[in-house]
């Protein structure tokens, strides 16, 4: 799991931030491939004040940095929490690198640790974010 801080992009439509980070996201690695298979408002009981999305897919990416080895593909689950009260867009990423064929089981499994995670998440001490209460 991976939890990114951001500036607040304003200029992304709260229907259309779950996409633009997922895309972002793919960009940032290279991504030769994007699929985006769900997406929604995210039930994140912590931030019922703010904008909460998720995206699940998968991106398609080389395996070495100078993108001259073997392609993989990485299951990616993300939840957008738009704070903008304190101009942040926080990220909550889950993902699995994986070769060959992801089992509907293992898919599932992922999906439901995913949901618990958005479901627990929370800020403890909004003292991180500058003006912040």
């Amino acid at each position: 799991m991976i939890i990114e801080v951001n500036e607040y992009q304003k200029q992304v439509d709260n229907s259309k931030a779950a996409e633009f980070f997922f895309e972002n996201l793919a960009k940032d690695n290279d991504s030769k491939a994007v699929d985006i298979e769900k997406k929604g408002e995210a039930k994140m009981p912590g931030f019922k004040d703010f904008h909460t999305s998720y995206v699940i897919g998968e991106h398609l990416v080389n395996q070495r940095v100078d993108n001259k080895g073997p392609t993989m593909r990485v299951r990616v689950h993300m939840a957008v929490v738009r704070l903008a009260k304190v101009t942040t867009d926080m990220l909550v990423v889950l993902s699995l690198p994986y070769q060959g064929i992801l089992s509907k089981e293992k898919t599932e499994e992922l999906e439901v640790i995913f949901m618990n995670m958005m479901d627990s998440f929370e800020i403890i001490s909004w003292k991180i974010f500058p003006g912040a209460a």
